[in-house]
């Protein structure tokens, strides 16, 4: 337990303690100052200033996860130097009674005041970073909150480092009051990420709505053309659903570090500039920023039941992330062809790679993608290992298209998944104001479909094959199956580590796997010779299946020798394509889907 007083403890009481009379009328007033005065230490200083608590212990608790990404992240281990005072500033005695809760003594104050930093260096999306060029607040990881006090108002105090002039976020500002901003309750902040720098802004408008992609340090590229895209895109899903639920909205350019997580009015991109530097690397970061903008009614608005009210002290498990996250990848693609941004080639190419992903995973003949769903806090949010797991954002979008063409062909193309989309936004985020069950999402495409949906829900909830043909049929499109080359393959992909290659996965009933060769073991040598990763890769594939390669390795300090018989390498196969002579109905179901 530390219990050090800052010397500027004084001054951020007072700052804190000024932005309570900007907030929400509430018996409690919260309010947040959060500076960063020396960003190379990569500390954020926190001060929460709260009045009107009841007087005793209180507990504050920082989330253990973020929503957008279904992980335990253990974000209270980057928090140092927790101290509280009560109103006049006297230090109170806390301890931490939970990994993620530090409960304060009180005693008969009524104003408690906590400070504590949060060390901020891992560049991802989903965690806060800083350093000398800019800072970024992922809110889950850095902000408090009073046990029982989620839907309290709150006011945040930016204050920049003093080289940096800029702050870019989704919360509401504090008219009058720079860099003071005000969320309606907790749900609200942790929705809200915060960049930090010397930022640039490229403006757009939708409807008369306000949009703004904000970076710092963007590189050269066509910001005219960039921008049109971006409206374009939002254009064709606000188009799709009919509404936009914000006021504002902002993409928020984060730089490298990969990922990129949704927002109800904004979102945080990883982003360098050089994504769209070629026609192949634009249509990737065209899909990513699809992706996580459809994401704003694919489960910040339109969501299951179980991701919302959200519990930040464990997982919010749910069967049907295959809905939020495999059919928002469905509808990215959707929404760039509408966008006139994809051909109907690259739609093919994105749905037929998403198909791939999982039918030619070992793991999709013991996982469902219910369970893939369920299992993700354990797993990992693209699965785990691809023997025993499949991934739900793969397995979903295939599930997505087939919901699609299976309505549109029972409805004689009068209905469409689109209308099942709009439905749900209707009545349960606009009307009843809460999340949907398995039950309720199956009964609103029954509804448009006409017809009961058996067979696609078995398919979400078990490891049945799929009847793709019957599926695709209805638009005309044909979809072609993995075959054997007449190339080589031993089904093991290597590593190096000192100068040999390391098995680093072996693929069931491979070659590798058949002549007892597993993950982790040392390559000493083949047919004698000693290689690298990359050039046993080469060698390998000089050969010709059928051949037997001899392979000394190590295990466990324990030398072995296999003698590898190679097999066929596979075509992944699972390319969509259009049927030479579709009939009038396939003709006109194909147009509808594919109209931009």
């Amino acid at each position: 337990m530390k219990q050090r007083l800052r010397s500027a403890w004084l001054c951020a009481i007072v700052l804190a303690a000024a932005s309570f009379a900007l907030g929400a009328e509430s018996d409690v007033k919260m309010a947040f100052t959060i500076s960063m005065d020396q960003p190379s230490t990569h500390l954020y200083h926190v001060v929460y200033r709260c009045e009107g608590l009841e007087s005793g212990a209180q507990d504050f608790k920082m989330p253990v996860w973020m929503p957008g990404y279904y992980g335990v992240m253990d974000y209270a281990k980057y928090v140092q130097d927790f101290q509280a005072v009560d109103e006049s500033g006297s230090l109170l005695v806390w301890e931490k009674t939970a990994d993620n809760v530090w409960r304060v003594d009180g005693g008969k104050s009524k104003a408690l005041t906590i400070s504590y930093d949060v060390k901020a260096t891992v560049s991802f999306i989903v965690h806060s970073y800083l350093d000398e060029k800019r800072g970024y607040i992922s809110p889950a990881g850095v902000f408090m909150h009073v046990a029982g006090r989620l839907r309290n108002p709150v006011t945040v105090a930016v204050k920049p480092y003093e080289k940096w002039s800029g702050v870019a976020t989704g919360l509401d500002p504090v008219p009058g009051k720079p860099q003071t901003f005000t969320a309606p309750d907790f749900d609200v902040l942790y929705d809200c990420p915060i960049l930090i720098g010397n930022l640039e802004t490229l403006p757009f408008e939708v409807r008369g709505i306000p949009h703004e992609f904000v970076g710092w340090n963007l590189p050269a590229f066509d910001r005219a053309k960039f921008t049109s895209e971006l409206k374009r895109m939002v254009e064709a899903s606000v188009a799709l659903i009919g509404d936009i639920p914000y006021k504002k909205y902002v993409f928020l350019a984060v730089g490298p570090g990969g990922g990129g997580i949704e927002h109800l009015n904004s979102s945080a991109l990883s982003f360098s500039g050089t994504e769209v530097g070629t026609p192949e690397g634009n249509l990737r970061w065209l899909s990513f920023v699809a992706h996580e903008y459809f994401h704003l009614y694919n489960v910040k608005s339109i969501r299951p039941i179980a991701l919302g009210p959200f519990d930040y002290d464990r997982p919010n498990r749910t069967r049907l992330l295959w809905i939020s996250e495999g059919m928002t990848v469905y509808y990215e693609y959707i929404v760039l062809r509408r966008a006139g941004l994809m051909t109907p080639e690259d739609v093919f190419k994105g749905l037929g790679s998403a198909i791939a992903g999982y039918e030619n995973k070992p793991g999709h003949l013991v996982q469902s993608v219910a369970q893939s769903s369920y299992e993700t806090w354990e797993q990992g949010p693209f699965g785990g290992d691809p023997d025993k797991s499949i991934s739900y954002y793969d397995k979903g979008a295939g599930l997505g298209l087939l919901l699609d063409l299976k309505i549109r062909h029972e409805s004689q193309g009068t209905k469409s998944l689109d209308d099942v989309m709009r439905t749900l936004y209707r009545d349960f985020f606009q009307e009843k104001k809460r999340g949907f069950t398995e039950r309720e999402f199956r009964e609103i495409c029954e509804r448009f479909a006409g017809v009961p949906l058996d067979e696609i829900f078995e398919y979400a909830n078990t490891v049945k094959d799929i009847d793709y043909a019957k599926y695709l049929g209805y638009a005309g499109l044909e979809i072609d199956r993995p075959r054997e080359l007449d190339e080589p393959a031993i089904g093991a992909t290597f590593r190096d580590s000192g100068g040999l290659p390391v098995i680093s996965r072996v693929e069931r009933n491979s070659a590798a796997d058949r002549a007892g060769l597993k993950s982790k073991d040392i390559i000493l040598s083949a047919e004698g010779d000693k290689f690298d990763s990359q050039s046993l890769t080469a060698h390998l594939n000089s050969k010709k299946p059928g051949e037997t390669v001899t392979i000394a390795y190590s295990r466990d300090n324990q030398k072995g020798e296999a003698k590898v018989v190679l097999s066929k390498k596979m075509y992944p196969g699972f390319a969509i394509t259009r049927i030479a002579n579709p009939d009038p109905r396939q003709a006109a179901i194909y147009d509808g889907w594919m109209k931009n």
